[in-house]
């Protein structure tokens, strides 16, 4: 073998006398074992090419080019392998010779014909000492040699044939090869690079022991290519690494099983397919394997979820026959386990169509679990949404593998997971390792930690104040959707009542994130499966979540199915269900509403459980009057005012739907004029003072209309109610003037004449007359018709002449206004006087006369003359 060091040193004129030197040996060598038949041949041969090998020394450039060609297409004849082997002899030397010739096309020439002519021999073994070292001249090189990239590789391939074809010679020129090997691994050209690595996988396997003593000169070139842009490079350099590994020191694994890592990311299938199979061959045969478990076996699980079927069953394979390996190591040490092994019921949910992996793959993982989730749970909170993905599809693995040996990890695990779901790409991932965390750990125990972090407690080493982070409560919920689908029910109902008196705090349901308040729903749309038929102890703190859904949520057909599910459950119907709970929401809510603004969670919650208690409302009428006297008076914000009385208002409306409501409300209708609705009549300072006023004044005029106040109730309140209407007949805001005249022609017909006497009566004309000249045509006519009404409550014993100032202010009024430019107003006023001219004939067309030469047109005055002239 010929001394590297010296080689490179050497001028090429050194390299080329040796050769000459021993050319003459080898052709010597060569004839020994041929028959005089074949030593002619061969002199025939070499006789008729000599003046061509003479040219490959002292020829042109174009001499030295049709030299070759014809010693080429002479050798290329189908010739004894004895005779061919003899001639090659004879040629060695020039061809060899030719590898540094200045011209490419003579050394691509000289580099085929060797590659084709010894791969016709059978020995070539005594050539070896002369090819290599010519070869280590040309690609050994620091800087490099060989320009030309197709005779490079036309080497690179001359050399992967040596080595198939001289197994027993190769561990003497190992160490050449792999001079070689150093430089043409980071070759610029892709074949020279591939072929690289085919030698290294060869060279590794025919010379094991020579290897290992220059396989860490390998390993960074082998790094630097590893990311190379072709996947093929990629995926023979992975190979070569696993080669590399398997028959070098193990302690290069330190360095490079970050860049295996990096590999597992590669879009390319083949890539992370020779990854798996590689990582899952050390797992079987590296020497050291036991000590690096912790780092070979998250690349295998990683493998084990590749979303491509065909990679994903392979690496489980490989991790199968780990573990059957590691079974067949230790059997005396597991033969207990095996022997006296848990009853396995099966997997569920999410895990369903997942088969157990077998007990050696499951004590592998479980006794280097300490080792292997720092680093992931560090990966799985880290901003590069690729590399989190990975992760929690490795902790999902790592959760079946490990079952319940996650449970001293627990709390770690569980943080992780709330931080990784707040990423939209991760949710679902998440959600299959909150359902597998569940199928192997109790719910008494995973409980405490959802509480806490619900809570926003601190403890042991994880330090999370979740209830200032809405965004972080959300993810907990999440993860707690995920648990709840993944429990068995006879294991989560301990925990039952726990969890949800938990849910029902305001630091969890209270909130302004809407994203909180979906994942809200799908905890409750969770445990409505699990629990099924035991629901009903539950069935209140359930219901009570369900209508802060349905406050707050936009989603409201998901949320009503879920009140009627819950209901269909306990066999009852929703009515029902409001019926049995609605007493104890209320006086939940009672203590709390003193502190209401309008944008109280609680107090939305109010709102919709009165407009969906129907009959329900009818016990709790004491309570929700209380709850609405507190809420609007004077000192409450005027926003709460508003919407308080914009519920009231509602639920007067829907009463009559129901009769026990009905009935109930009806009952209280004194309280709510006296103590709610008066108050907030009065005339205060303001604009914000004024929409109070209107939206009081819509509520009375829902009591009203709804027919809730009879007439010995209005009679307890008319003096006071009615003096209010008419002072708020002259408010700045035109709605509350129209409800106001609404309300002032409601009452009166509701009174009638048996509490509107005359004396009574006259109190209210005059405003009434005020709003024949207000800006709203609307407010005119509705005004219209009151004043028509009031005509009408006069009595038939009417003293027309002791009231006949009362009579003179309402004709001339009302005259005025017949002549109105609006028709409607006219037609209106028209029908007033047809009304009150009933009482005093004579007197009101007296009037007419006075004024039917000032009307514009005198249609409606001579109308009232024949009707009331007859």
């Amino acid at each position: 073998m010929v001394d590297i060091e010296e080689v490179t040193a050497d001028s090429t004129e050194k390299v080329e006398s040796q050769l000459l030197k021993n050319n003459t040996k080898m052709y010597d060598k060569s004839k020994e074992n041929l028959s005089p038949a074949q030593l002619t041949q061969v002199e025939d041969i070499l006789q008729s090419l000599q003046r061509d090998i003479n040219c490959l020394h002292d020829g042109t450039r174009f001499a030295k080019r049709k030299a070759l060609e014809r010693i080429q297409k002479q050798t290329s004849e189908k010739l004894e392998q004895e005779v061919l082997s003899a001639v090659f002899a004879g040629l060695c030397k020039p061809l060899l010779t030719l590898f540094h010739d200045s011209v490419e096309k003579c050394r691509e020439i000289a580099v085929t014909m060797v590659t084709e002519m010894t791969s016709k021999i059978s020995d070539i073994s005594s050539y070896l000492p002369y090819i290599i070292p010519i070869c280590v001249m040309r690609l050994g090189q620091k800087d490099i040699v060989e320009p030309s990239e197709e005779i490079r590789q036309l080497m690179l391939e001359l050399l992967v044939q040596i080595i198939s074809l001289s197994p027993n010679e190769i561990p003497f020129y190992c160490h050449d090869i792999m001079v070689i090997l150093v430089r043409t691994i980071v070759d610029p050209f892709a074949e020279v690079k591939k072929l690289s690595c085919v030698c290294v996988i060869n060279l590794s396997k025919l010379a094991p022991r020579q290897f290992y003593t220059g396989a860490n000169s390998l390993m960074n070139p082998l790094l630097r290519s590893i990311s190379h842009q072709h996947q093929k490079v990629r995926t023979m350099v992975v190979r070569a690494i696993g080669a590399l590994l398997n028959n070098g020191d193990n302690k290069m694994i330190e360095e490079i099983i970050s860049h295996l890592a990096q590999r597992t990311f590669d879009p390319c299938p083949p890539v992370r397919a020779a990854v798996y199979e590689v990582v899952g061959g050390w797992m079987c045969s590296l020497m050291d394997r036991y000590s690096y478990f912790h780092r070979l076996l998250p690349l295998i699980l990683t493998g084990v979820q590749d979303e491509v079927t065909e990679i994903s069953v392979k690496s489980r394979e490989l991790l199968e026959a780990a573990g059957k390996q590691w079974e067949q190591e230790n059997e005396q040490e597991i033969k207990d386990e095996l022997d006296f092994a848990k009853e396995f019921s099966g997997y569920y949910g999410v895990l369903s169509k997942e088969i157990r992996p077998r007990l050696g793959c499951r004590i592998l993982v479980n006794r280097n679990l300490s080792k292997i989730l720092p680093g992931l749970l560090n990966d799985l909170n880290t901003w590069v949404d690729e590399t989190r993905l990975k992760s929690v599809k490795l902790l999902y693995a790592i959760l079946i593998y490990s079952e319940e040996h996650t449970t001293q990890h627990l709390e770690k695990v569980m943080y992780s997971l709330y931080k990784a779901s707040m990423s939209p790409v991760l949710e679902s991932d998440v959600d299959m390792c909150g359902q597998a965390l569940a199928q192997f750990i109790q719910p008494k125990l995973w409980k405490e930690f959802i509480i806490s972090a619900l809570q926003g407690a601190s403890t042991g080493e994880v330090k999370s104040r979740v209830g200032v982070s809405p965004q972080l409560c959300t993810s907990c919920l999440r993860v707690l959707s995920s648990l709840v689908r993944g429990s068995k029910h006879n294991n989560f109902l301990p925990v039952t009542s726990e969890v949800l008196d938990t849910l029902c705090t305001p630091e969890v349901n209270e909130s302004s994130h809407p994203p909180l308040y979906e994942e809200l729903s799908n905890v409750v749309s969770s445990l409505l499966n699990l629990l099924g038929s035991s629901i009903s102890t539950y069935s209140s703190q359930i219901l009570f979540l369900l209508l802060r859904l349905c406050s707050v949520s936009q989603n409201l057909a998901n949320t009503e199915s879920m009140i009627i599910e819950l209901a269909n459950l306990q066999g009852k119907t929703v009515g029902e269900l409001y019926m049995s709970h609605a007493p104890e929401l209320i006086e939940k809510l009672q203590g709390l509403h003193k502190d209401w603004t309008r944008h109280s969670p609680d107090h939305s919650l109010f709102g919709e459980l009165l407009l969906r208690s129907g009959p329900a409302i009818s016990k709790v009428m004491p309570e929700v009057y209380n709850i609405f006297k507190d809420c609007t008076s004077k000192e409450k914000d005027p926003e709460l005012r508003m919407s308080m009385f914009a519920l009231l208002g509602r639920v007067l409306r829907e009463a009559p739907a129901s009769s026990d409501a009905a009935v109930e409300l009806s009952r209280f209708s004194v309280e709510l004029i006296t103590n709610i609705i008066l108050p907030n009549l009065e005339w205060r300072a303001g604009r914000t003072a004024g929409m109070v006023r209107c939206s009081a004044i819509s509520a009375l005029w829902a009591l009203l209309k709804s027919e809730l106040v009879s007439v010995p109730q209005f009679k307890e309140v008319q003096e006071d109610l009615v003096s209010q209407l008419l002072a708020n007949l002259d408010d700045d805001d035109c709605a509350t003037r129209l409800l106001a005249c609404y309300c002032t022609d409601f009452v009166l017909k509701l009174g009638g004449k048996e509490c509107f006497p005359p004396e009574k009566l006259h109190k209210t004309y005059l405003e009434l007359l005020k709003r024949l000249d207000d800006s709203s045509d609307e407010l005119r006519i509705c005004v219209t018709k009151t004043l028509a009404t009031f005509f009408s409550l006069l009595p038939d014993d009417y003293d027309r002449q002791l009231f006949k100032a009362h009579l003179q202010a309402l004709y001339r009024g009302l005259l005025i206004h017949l002549d109105d430019p609006n028709e409607e107003i006219q037609e209106g006023v028209y029908q007033v006087l047809l009304e009150g001219g009933k009482i005093y004939p004579e007197y009101l067309c007296e009037h007419v006369d006075n004024v039917k030469h000032k009307h514009r047109s005198s249609l409606y005055c001579d109308k009232l003359l024949a009707v009331f002239r007859k």
